[in-house]
């Protein structure tokens, strides 16, 4: 199939070698230099296109990539305020939207783990939810999309946890890398204070790590742990490339839940 990349950084790279991987033609390159270029011929006639690039310029690029006809699989976060706007001209124009904070399947079948093991919690008032996310150091935002995403479903299965709570973000280094996640939060100083029924999550930086989220749910006779720990961006630019796959021919604005339910 023809695919548009809106976005050429690191992950644009990423996606580029896989999606050439698996037998697909790179139409067009959108990136700084050339954003005018979405209004171009070679643009409108990518079957779909996968759209990586900053919360400010998301929501214009994926409404125009609408407007022209291309469906669009979306992975830039943090322009939620904009949601209801760019949904309902994608509407508008006749146009589909698949955005997510994560298009990893790896991390999709994690949240699916996530909320059923919530759900089973709801019953078990003895257990109390922990998040921790670690990314490399150039993220600078906390929490991760990711826990967010994680957070929410959490908080949608089981009734004792109505909210997140941002711990801070701690720099892991030679003083405490021999700690656990566990250990850092319990060492935190001061300690941040939590509302009853809020799930806290502590997000931590360290060197070129592309992603872990570890949900823990602690009790005082034993803990129960689930990890999604990313080796590399290719599990996420994989993820990207099928959903675009998933996309091409579609109207409409879809869930990442949509796609992975017809995957599984």
């Amino acid at each position: 199939m023809k695919i548009a990349l809106i976005g050429y950084g690191k992950m644009g790279h990423a996606i580029e070698r896989i999606a050439r991987e698996r037998g697909h033609e790179i139409v067009a390159i959108i990136d700084v230099d050339n954003n005018a270029d979405i209004d171009g011929e070679a643009f409108a006639s990518a079957e779909a296109a996968i759209e990586f690039t900053t919360p400010s310029t998301a929501p214009d690029n994926v409404m125009r990539a609408a407007a022209a006809g291309v469906p669009v699989v979306c992975g830039s976060t943090g322009w939620g305020a904009r949601r209801d706007e760019v949904e309902k001209r994608v509407s508008e124009v006749g146009g589909a939207l698949l955005a997510s904070s994560n298009f990893s399947i790896g991390v999709n079948v994690f949240n699916i783990i996530n909320r059923k093991l919530a759900r089973l919690m709801s019953h078990l008032p003895q257990y109390k939810p922990h998040m921790y996310e670690t990314h490399h150091v150039h993220k600078l935002d906390h929490p991760s999309g990711t826990a967010i995403t994680l957070a929410e479903g959490i908080i949608a299965e089981n009734d004792r946890v109505s909210s997140w709570a941002d711990e801070g973000m701690v720099s892991v280094d030679s003083s405490n890398a021999s700690l656990t996640p566990a250990q850092i939060a319990a060492g935190l100083d001061p300690k941040p204070v939590m509302a009853e029924g809020a799930l806290p999550v502590l997000s931590l930086r360290e060197g070129e790590v592309p992603g872990t989220h570890i949900i823990e749910w602690d009790s005082p006779v034993d803990t129960i742990e689930i990890t999604h720990r990313a080796k590399s961006r290719d599990g996420f630019a994989l993820g990207a490339v099928m959903a675009a796959e998933w996309i091409a021919g579609k109207k409409g604005v879809f869930s990442i839940d949509e796609m992975m339910h017809d995957l599984l």
